[in-house]
């Protein structure tokens, strides 16, 4: 069974990629997607852990996936998530 639940976090905005960090408990969710594209990162221990992570998880998708030449990226500007964010988590 699968519930909705809001999320108490960051998000942010790359090209079409949509970072997000989360907390749950005491640990940080790490969620990059766009339209057919979801990817999950490895579960961080603290916020800055975590973005950073998320930042590494779109620099590698655009230099193995896309093609492109890697770079580096700008800092994204983080904001907090909103009550229509969600998330499912699957039981």
């Amino acid at each position: 069974m699968a519930k909705l639940r809001t999320l108490s976090g960051f998000k942010a905005q790359y090209g079409d990629l949509t970072l997000v960090v989360v907390s749950e408990f005491d640990e940080w969710r790490v969620i990059v997607h766009a339209p057919g594209v979801i990817l999950q990162g490895q579960r961080q221990y603290k916020e800055l852990k975590a973005k950073e992570h998320a930042v590494t998880m779109v620099q590698n998708y655009l230099t193995e996936i896309k093609g492109e030449v890697a770079q580096a990226l700008p800092e994204p500007a983080w904001t907090p998530t909103e009550n229509h964010d969600w998330l499912v988590w699957s039981t």
